[in-house]
This record gives C-alpha cells, sequence and structure tokens, in this order.
C-alpha cells in the first residue's frame, strides 16, 4: 500500500511538473516536450532523448544512420547504447565493434581500443576478431608514433605506456595469431623508446625465447644487444653493460647471413671497444696520478691485449714502457 502511494505521489509530481512545461511553453508559443516518461516496462521514468529504442534492429539503424552521417561521436553513443540495453542480442556484438570504429574515425584511439576489446572479451566467436585485432594493433602503432605526455612536469598515462598495453592485450589476445611476434617486438620498442632498457631487454628476449621461428629474431637480438649499450652509456666505471653489449655484437656479426645486421653489429663494436678503452685508460691514470705504478700498469697493458688497434692502443704501450723504465724500481 505505501510502494503503490508513493508512485502515485512521483507520477502526480511529474504530471503537475509536465502541464507547468506545457503551460509555460503555451505562453511563448513554444511546442511542449514531455523531458521524462514512466514506461511500465522498465517500471522506471527515462528520458526519450537517452532511451534505447524499442528493438535491437530499430536502435541498430539509428544508430548506423549517424555514422553514415559521419557524426561519429553520437554513432559510439548510440552502438553503446544497444550493447548496454540489449547485450544478449545477435547485434551486439556488431554494435559494439561499430562502437570502436566509430571512436576511431572519431580521433579518439585508446577508447576504440577499450571498445574493440570488450568484443573480445564478451564475445569471443564474433566473426570480428581477426579485423579487431588487426585494428588493435593498427592503433598501438599510431600511439607509438606520437611523443611521451607530461602534465607540469610529472609523467602520465602516456601515449607509450599505452601503446605497450595495446601490443600486449593483441598477443594474448591470439598468442601464435599473425600479430603476436609483432606485437612483442613493439613492446620492446616501447619500453626502449621510453628509456626503460631492462624492460625492453626482457620483453626482446622473450620473442626470441617464445618465438623461435619469427622473422623477428634478427632484429630482436640486435635490438638487445642496442638496448644494452645504451643502458650502459650512464656509467663510467661500472663496464658489465658494455662487455655484455659487445658479446651480444658480436654474436650478431658472426651471422653472415644478415649482412645489414652484422655490418651495423661491427660498427656498434667498434664503439664500444673504444667506450672500453678509454674508460681502462682512465682508471689506469688515476692510478699513475696516485703513484701506484704497478696497478697502472696492469690497465694500460689489460688495453694492449684485448684493444691493441684502438684509438689509444699505442698510446698505452708507450705509457707502460715509460712507467716500466723510470717509475718501477
Amino acid at each position: 500500500m505505501r510502494k503503490s502511494l508513493l508512485i502515485l505521489i512521483v507520477l502526480v509530481y511529474c504530471v503537475g511538473l509536465c502541464c507547468e512545461a506545457k503551460a509555460f511553453s503555451s505562453c511563448l508559443s513554444l511546442p511542449s516536450v514531455a523531458f521524462w516518461i514512466w514506461t511500465p516496462k522498465t517500471k522506471k521514468l527515462v528520458n526519450p532523448k537517452y532511451a534505447a529504442k524499442d528493438t535491437p534492429e530499430e536502435q541498430f539503424k539509428w544508430a548506423i544512420k549517424f555514422f553514415n552521417d559521419k557524426e561519429y561521436k553520437r554513432a559510439a553513443e548510440e552502438f553503446a547504447r544497444l550493447t548496454s540495453s540489449f547485450k544478449d542480442s545477435d547485434l551486439a556484438p556488431e554494435a559494439q565493434y561499430y562502437c570502436g570504429l566509430s571512436y576511431q574515425k572519431d580521433g579518439r584511439p585508446y577508447p576504440a581500443f577499450e571498445a574493440y576489446q570488450k568484443v573480445v572479451e564478451i564475445y569471443p566467436f564474433t566473426k570480428r576478431i581477426d579485423e579487431i585485432i588487426e585494428r588493435e594493433y593498427a592503433i598501438g602503432n599510431e600511439l607509438y608514433k606520437k611523443h611521451r605526455a607530461k602534465l607540469m612536469g610529472i609523467e602520465i598515462m602516456t601515449d607509450l605506456d599505452r601503446a605497450a598495453e595495446i601490443f600486449a592485450t593483441v598477443r594474448d589476445n591470439a598468442p601464435f595469431g599473425e600479430y603476436s611476434d609483432q606485437a612483442q617486438f613493439m613492446i620492446g620498442l616501447c619500453y626502449k623508446k621510453s628509456e626503460l632498457y631492462s624492460e625492453a631487454m626482457d620483453a626482446f628476449q622473450k620473442l626470441v625465447d617464445d618465438y623461435p621461428h619469427s622473422k623477428l629474431q634478427d632484429k630482436a637480438k640486435y635490438e638487445i644487444a642496442q638496448v644494452t649499450y645504451l643502458a650502459s652509456r650512464n656509467s663510467d666505471y661500472d663496464q658489465e653493460l658494455t662487455d655484455e653489449a659487445i658479446k651480444e655484437f658480436k654474436g650478431i656479426a658472426k651471422n653472415e647471413e644478415n649482412t645489414s645486421f652484422s655490418k651495423e653489429a661491427k660498427e656498434a663494436i667498434f664503439m664500444l671497444e673504444e667506450k672500453k678503452t678509454k674508460s681502462l685508460f682512465k682508471t689506469a691514470k688515476f692510478y699513475e696520478k696516485h703513484k701506484h705504478y704497478k696497478g697502472a700498469v696492469v690497465y694500460y697493458k689489460e688495453i694492449l691485449k684485448k684493444y691493441p688497434n684502438s684509438s689509444l692502443g699505442e698510446l698505452a704501450g708507450e705509457k707502460i714502457k715509460f712507467i716500466e723504465e723510470f717509475k718501477i724500481k
């Protein structure tokens, strides 16, 4: 009884508002509009402007009209309304796909990805699955090419972060699909571009380990050596990463089947060995300056032994000769 009375009061109140609106609009010579109506089906007050049509077919036709008219923002809203109101309809997967496509055409790549991914998660047997994975991969590439974003000097959720997330999703959606190894490679590039070298090394190594038949094997191995070198640039005396980078590049240089990477690897080896030589020479000079001549000779001799053809090889030999002749008794 109390519930019926409450509903009656609400209805009377709404009717009163509508009457007032009608009276007011009559004064202004404007047509009256019922902004909220009671629907027996849902037993709720709804705004007709934001309500779904009576059937999924009608709603889809309504949404596709906006899509064809290139009103993509409204189209996305209407397609989303269909999937929300008729989630079990046969048209729901197609509507969710078009929701993503509308966002993509409206220049909103990340919401497009989220909409596409809902299709994969909610309707995994959709006929659009291959096309969706291809579109998600394209969105990842689009975001990868953009610059990193900062807000008042503070890192926020960046395009590269989102690109890495999307590529990981593409890989997980189809672990052995057409784009799986490419997505894994792009994850590594995202980390590399973000200067997260340790994460990049892991990502490229995962491609080498998990996709042994991938055409990207050689590229991944080269990138492992490259990011190892990039990580080594942050230290003058800790040369472990430099040694590791030289080792990786030497492995690539031996592969004569891939001449382009082999040539680049040899150039990188020369550059890294020069870096290593300069570090050893700097250490030797430090010992020499503090009159620890035997220690200095050890480092000068290491240069002659490992890098005799470097720019400092000849000078290291002269230093050894001078110290042994005049400084070490």
